[in-house]
């Protein structure tokens, strides 16, 4: 059996696209298409999004989905080319649709590959519709790394811990001046010495006996000289 010529696969993303940019881009790309084929068309060739779980988001059935991803393709192509067509090949554009998608039941294979054995036309429908798939895939920004975090202007980056405290006698640790050599402050006043205040006062007591000891014989003599005169006037009297 007669098989159809080997034929082009429109490529994907590289990496995961969100959903609002592959909308973004297709709109820039499409602009004339009606939002809803071309939110199909971003959630399905661009963000990869599997038809079921796109139909169900846009709350469609999958032949609805099925006819919305086809026209927006047809639009895709017609940036690069315009092309003549039949009923019949409206239908075959509807199921290279589905093929790209890996939605295509199998009698409908077969019915396609007799169509494109015999329609140039349909053949360069599936080959302009992958050079411009290709194109809007290429238009997708590869994520980059986040830069690192800088502080705002004006504000100072924070401070370096400071180093940890090594303890007094650690291996190679040299001991903290705090340790040796205190503050002024903090300095002590060198200890009195107990004996001197007692040396001081025993000295203080002699001298104080002393003059007392003096001021007694004083006070004797005193006396002894007022006796004798006393005496002598006396004696003289009588």
């Amino acid at each position: 059996m007669e098989r159809a010529p080997l034929r082009p696969v429109p490529g994907r993303p590289t990496g995961p696209v969100p959903d609002a940019a592959a909308v973004t881009l297709v709109a820039a790309a499409l602009p004339a298409l009606a939002e809803r084929d071309r939110t199909a068309l971003a959630l399905v060739a661009v963000a990869g999004s599997a038809r079921p779980a796109v139909a169900t988001r846009l709350g469609l059935a999958e032949e609805e989905l099925a006819n919305s991803l086809a026209r927006a393709r047809k639009e895709l192509r017609r940036t690069l080319a315009a092309l003549p067509g039949s009923g019949w090949c409206e239908r075959s554009e509807r199921l290279i649709s589905d093929r790209i998608d890996g939605a295509l039941a199998e009698r409908d294979e077969a019915r396609l590959d007799v169509h494109l054995r015999n329609c140039p036309r349909c053949v360069e429908h599936e080959r302009r519709l992958v050079q411009a798939t290709d194109a809007l895939v290429a238009g997708v920004a590869p994520s980059a790394a986040p830069p690192p975090a800088l502080a705002p202007a004006g504000v100072p980056p924070s401070p370096a811990a400071p180093p940890a405290r090594v303890p007094a006698g650690a291996a190679g640790a040299k001991p903290e001046l705090a340790a040796i050599e205190p503050a002024p402050s903090e300095v002590s006043p060198p200890p009195v010495s107990e004996a001197t205040p007692a040396r001081r006062t025993s000295r203080e007591r002699a001298s104080a006996i002393g003059w007392n000891a003096l001021l007694v014989f004083a006070i004797v003599l005193a006396l002894a000289s007022l006796a004798l005169a006393l005496a002598g006037a006396l004696g003289a009297q009588f």
